[in-house]
């Protein structure tokens, strides 16, 4: 169905807001690492309390505060500055859903990229770009691989508690998270589901900050580690759930269909396959945050991965030999859920 083209009459503010839409990237990032929002929920109301607080002059921090009221971010009360609620609970650094450390992290290590899309995207590939897999060359390194788990820890816990309450672990005995990191989706299904045992298998650095995780959680009897590589490690079996959770859009089809049929051996006969990832609509029309994540597959001619729509992954499922598979949104603007069985 066509979609009604509801830009006709509009004028270039539309163009203008996603062109310069680097300088809310800026300020938000600049916000975040001056603790704005922090020092707001601490108390300090004032310009010039929070320009003492971040310790700069009142006039800067004012200008600040404007930029940041004119995105939303916060409202001023009887002379005094408050968090939206958003803001509140996700960008104030003693919440314990805090995810400022992530953003930060995401955006400066990615910004650069977004300026050269034309150029990745015209560019005569040389090689298969396997060096350029950002996951694993970020996990070669010890302490960008703590960078990286730690933020992808603060980023996901939130999404571990949503699919342990909304999926249902309670059916399994032992589950293999594969590449399966800090242990954000092991930690919350355990805390809720007292019979399951968990085995996450991940890169040797991402497994030793997901043992500090585990152990914190005082889950080290029933979450255990394994390191490896999930394109060549051989899979241990007798796991009645095995899962990818959001590494697979890094990989072509070709890629998925052949590490999908390896995973089978992971599996007892009947045992289910949960893939949780960035998913596009079937007719491709979004939703944004996949649609960008598939563009930015492609770096420098080459591709780096693909987002796929339900559809494509219940039919990669079906010709890595899985049976019954079907997909539904987990987050509608982002993530959906496919689930398939081994034959029994």
């Amino acid at each position: 169905m066509t979609k009604e083209d509801f830009t006709l009459g509009m004028k270039t503010e539309r163009m203008t807001d996603i062109a310069l839409a680097f300088k809310k990237t800026g300020t938000l990032l600049a916000a975040i690492e001056m603790e704005l929002f922090s020092h707001i929920s601490g108390g300090a109301g004032t310009a010039e309390e929070l320009g003492t607080a971040m310790g700069i002059d009142a006039e800067k921090a004012d200008r600040l505060l404007t930029a940041c009221k004119a995105m939303d971010l916060l409202r001023e009360v009887d002379g005094r500055h408050v968090n939206m609620s958003d803001v509140e609970r996700y960008m104030v650094k003693d919440s314990r859903t805090y995810f400022g450390d992530y953003l930060t992290y995401i955006a400066r290590r990615d910004y650069a990229l977004w300026d050269h899309v034309a150029d990745d995207l015209t560019a005569v590939p040389d090689g298969d770009g396997r060096d350029e897999r950002s996951y694993l060359n970020y996990l070669a390194d010890p302490a960008e691989a703590r960078r990286f788990t730690v933020a992808g820890y603060e980023a996901s816990i939130g999404l571990g508690h949503k699919l342990a309450k909304e999926y249902d672990f309670s059916r399994f005995d032992h589950w293999l998270d594969i590449a399966g990191g800090s242990g954000c989706y092991a930690i919350p299904a355990c805390e809720r589901n007292p019979d399951l045992r968990v085995t996450i298998m991940d890169q040797p650095n991402v497994i030793v900050i997901a043992q500090e995780f585990i152990a914190k959680h005082g889950l080290e009897a029933r979450i255990d580690t394994r390191p490896g590589n999930f394109l060549e490690t051989p899979f241990p079996g007798g796991h009645d759930l095995a899962s990818y959770i959001t590494p697979l859009q890094g990989y072509m089809p070709g890629e998925i269909i052949a590490v999908l049929r390896r995973s089978l051996d992971a599996l007892k006969p009947g045992g289910e396959m949960l893939i949780l990832d960035y998913m596009l609509e079937d007719d491709k029309t979004g939703p944004l945050d996949p649609a960008f994540v598939n563009l930015a597959g492609v770096r420098r001619g080459r591709y780096l991965g693909r987002v796929n729509t339900g559809a494509e992954w219940c039919d990669f499922l079906g010709q890595a030999g899985y049976v019954n598979a079907a997909s539904r949104w987990f987050t509608p603007h982002q993530l959906g859920l496919i689930t398939a069985q081994k034959p029994g």
